[in-house]
């Protein structure tokens, strides 16, 4: 049975001399066979002519030394030969009643399952990356926005420094979607963001649509006058891109309005209510008239449009 098994199996003495190996055992390791003629050899002197071929010799000896000495049961040890081969290997001391009689070893090829393995985790993370993005963008989506600010809530909370957000729309966007159709719509939108991706040239700011025809841009340890150097750097982009509008009642072209909100963090107000006073500062900028910024203000509700 182990002659003919698809695992490389070694039985060894008390003394650590081969009493039985097979023939897959051999193949793994590039020993010649047959494999009887090395029944009574000495097994480190085995695994020391061969290894070579191990991705760590020095790690792998010195584990099966431990091994033996331990006399504990493994399973599933992986090893990894220079090959690319990965194989999984067993240690079963052998006991007859309380008398140790022995070693068993096995090893079993898990080169494709690891490889699958693998795979599947990279597909995973794909998935999980395009879960993130916006397919019509390319920008973060929401979700993935809402995961960052709590991870710069958090830091910008612990160094005491500031966190500003921006939220802005395109102005009259329904009427646009009205006036040229959706398909054009969606290249508004494309533009758009295309725009914003362009002006926040800053590493740590992360950009996002927020939905619809919104979108959000965090920007950690920005205070409120590098915020709203960044909101009309956006917003003049986008006006001066000249993308025909004429339904709207502001300018003949796209335009945006902003709301920003600057804060720093404490642990007595929750991240979310950065969103929700940029939220508000952006009403008021469209409250006033459009195409242009509006300042959340913790006195009211929102003011200093810019």
């Amino acid at each position: 049975m182990v002659q003919n098994a698809k695992t490389g199996t070694m039985i060894e003495t008390p003394e650590r001399e081969v009493a039985v190996i097979n023939q897959t055992f051999c193949d793994m390791f590039d020993i010649p066979g047959p494999p009887h003629q090395y029944v009574g050899l000495k097994s480190n002197q085995l695994f020391l002519s061969h290894a070579p071929m191990l991705k760590d010799p020095a790690r792998f000896l010195k584990t099966v030394e431990s091994t033996v000495y331990s006399k504990e049961s493994i399973v599933d040890e992986e090893i990894t030969f220079i090959n690319g081969k990965i194989y999984a290997r067993d240690y079963i001391p052998i006991y007859e009643g309380h008398v140790y009689i022995g070693h068993y070893w096995e090893y079993r090829d898990i080169t494709e399952k690891k490889k699958a393995e693998c795979d599947l985790r990279k597909a995973n993370k794909k998935l999980e990356m395009l879960s993130m993005k916006d397919g019509l963008t390319g920008l973060n989506n929401r979700r993935s926005l809402d995961k960052q600010l709590e991870i710069e809530w958090e830091y910008a909370q612990k160094e005491k420094e500031p966190l500003s957000f921006l939220l802005f729309d395109i102005d009259y966007f329904k009427a646009y979607n009205d006036t040229y159709g959706h398909i054009q719509g969606d290249e508004c939108l494309k533009e758009v963001a295309n725009i914003a991706k362009s002006v926040v040239f800053e590493e740590s700011a992360f950009a996002a649509r927020y939905g619809g025809e919104e979108f959000g841009i965090l920007l950690p340890r920005a205070n409120q006058y590098e915020a709203i150097k960044m909101a009309e750097a956006i917003r003049q982009q986008v006006e001066h891109r000249g993308i025909i509008h004429q339904a709207s009642d502001v300018f003949k072209c796209i335009t945006i309005s902003v709301g920003i909100m600057t804060v720093v963090p404490s642990e007595n107000i929750p991240p979310i209510s950065i969103v929700h006073g940029a939220d508000q500062a952006l009403y008021e900028a469209k409250r006033t008239g459009r195409n242009r910024i509006s300042v959340y203000s913790h006195h009211k509700e929102a003011d200093s449009n810019v």
